[in-house]
């Protein structure tokens, strides 16, 4: 049989895990949603200077 204990920190675990997948979860979507303006800014001025470059050749 298990202890008492050892099922108790078993359990334990487990809440702090998933706790952890949450915030993990919670941290992905905000990094995403931080990222997005710059994102869209590199793919604004480097479009840009791709074509200028073209123009320019």
């Amino acid at each position: 049989m298990i202890p008492a204990a050892v099922a108790g920190s078993r359990k334990g675990n487990d809440v702090f895990r998933a706790i952890a997948d949450v915030l993990r979860q919670i941290g992905g979507a905000i990094a995403t949603v931080v990222t997005l303006p710059f994102r869209a800014l590199a793919r604004l001025f480097g479009g840009a200077s791709s074509s200028t470059r073209s123009r320019r050749v």
